[in-house]
């Protein structure tokens, strides 16, 4: 008979600690990553050590709570994009280079050597394989921000419902606890099923532009629905 071996999610805790001990990460931002990323160990090393990604997520949670009317929501979603984009683009450019490395020393060539052209044909497939692969990182760099943006409506929620818990986004606390005053919990649910809408959408090929716009017009307004 074969066991079967759930795998849990690890403690905050134990992640924050894994990135001092082993990254050598201040304990305090390495706390505050783990929460962010909900100990998803890879996306918080990737926080803790990379100053513009946590730029990138800090100015997500921004443009979700200054949206307002439809316009902002337009706005705001052609934003997402570009973070995305970059997002995918810098994760992208560190793992392309990894992988060239590795495949010109398999071959046996000196970093900056001339590479002979019996050679070349695996290269290019290599950098065929990169950009199929960097199609698929825009999509993944908008699902990163709507997985933000459910961390960022859950604490709203909680707020609301006057849950005694320590905020995913525990940083944005004065923030998130103005906007749970601003909405209902009616409302922030409804956020939250046009998130899990929008990433739907997008996995069956619909825009990210259009499937975003469509979800921050149901942040901008509230009572208009």
């Amino acid at each position: 008979r074969v066991r079967t071996v759930a795998l849990g999610v690890p403690d905050p805790d134990a992640v924050a600690r894994l990135l001092v001990e082993r990254d050598g990460v201040d304990p305090v931002l390495a706390a505050q990553v783990a929460r962010e990323t909900q100990s998803h160990i890879g996306m918080a090393r990737r926080l803790a050590t990379n100053d513009e990604a946590r730029a990138r997520r800090v100015e997500t949670l921004d443009v979700a709570l200054r949206v307002q009317t439809a316009g902002h929501a337009v706005l705001a979603a052609a934003r997402y994009v570009e973070i995305a984009g970059a997002d995918a683009e810098a994760l992208g450019a560190d793992q392309d280079a990894a992988e060239r490395e590795h495949a010109l020393r398999q071959m046996g060539i000196a970093p900056g050597g001339t590479v002979p052209p019996q050679l070349r044909r695996q290269l290019r497939e290599l950098e065929g394989l990169q950009k199929e692969r960097a199609k698929r990182g825009l999509r993944d760099g908008v699902d990163r921000i709507l997985v933000d943006l459910l961390s960022l409506f859950r604490d709203i929620l909680l707020t609301q419902l006057g849950v005694g818990h320590e905020l995913v986004n525990e940083a944005q606390r004065a923030r998130i606890e103005e906007a749970a005053r601003g909405r209902r919990p009616e409302d922030t649910l409804a956020v939250l099923d046009a998130i899990q809408l929008a990433r739907e959408r997008i996995e069956a090929n619909v825009p990210a532009l259009l499937a975003l716009e469509a979800l921050l017009v149901v942040v901008a307004a509230p009572d208009g629905r």
